[in-house]
C-alpha cells in the first residue's frame, strides 16, 4: 500500500498543542502534533514505541521525567520505548510527526 502524506499545513492552536491524525492502520500511526512556543505536551506514557521527528522549530523533549531533556531541531529524531514516560515543549513554533508503533488509538485498552 503506497499512500502520499501531503505537506503539512500550519494547524497551530493559541491555547493548546494540535494533534492531527495523517495515517492510521492496525499497525501504526502517522501524526502531526503543532506546538507553539512555550506550550508543553505533558508528561505520559504510551502502549507503543514513539518515533518523534522534528520537522519545523525545536525543542525540549523529557525522558521520565522533565530534569532529563534532550534538546531537539529540524531534522532530528527521538524515539520512545513502549511505556517510556516522555513529553516535551516548544522552544519556538514546532511542528512535530510521531510514528507509533503499534497505533496507539487501537491499542489503548489493551492488557499490558
Amino acid at each position: 500500500m503506497a499512500v502520499k502524506l501531503y505537506p503539512i499545513a500550519e494547524k497551530f492552536n493559541d491555547k493548546e498543542a494540535y494533534s492531527e491524525i495523517l495515517l492510521e492502520t492496525p499497525e501504526f500511526a502517522i501524526f502531526h502534533v503543532y506546538v507553539k512556543k512555550g506550550q508543553k505536551v505533558e508528561l505520559h506514557k504510551s502502549k507503543s514505541f514513539m518515533i518523534i521527528t522534528v520537522i519545523q522549530g525545536k525543542g525540549n523533549f523529557f525522558v521520565g521525567s522533565e530534569k532529563n531533556v534532550e534538546h531537539l531541531s529540524e531534522e532530528e529524531t527521538i524515539v520512545y520505548e513502549k511505556g517510556e514516560l516522555h513529553g516535551y515543549e516548544a522552544e519556538e513554533d514546532m511542528i512535530v510527526q510521531v510514528v507509533a508503533v503499534p497505533n496507539p488509538l487501537l491499542h489503548q485498552f489493551d492488557e499490558d
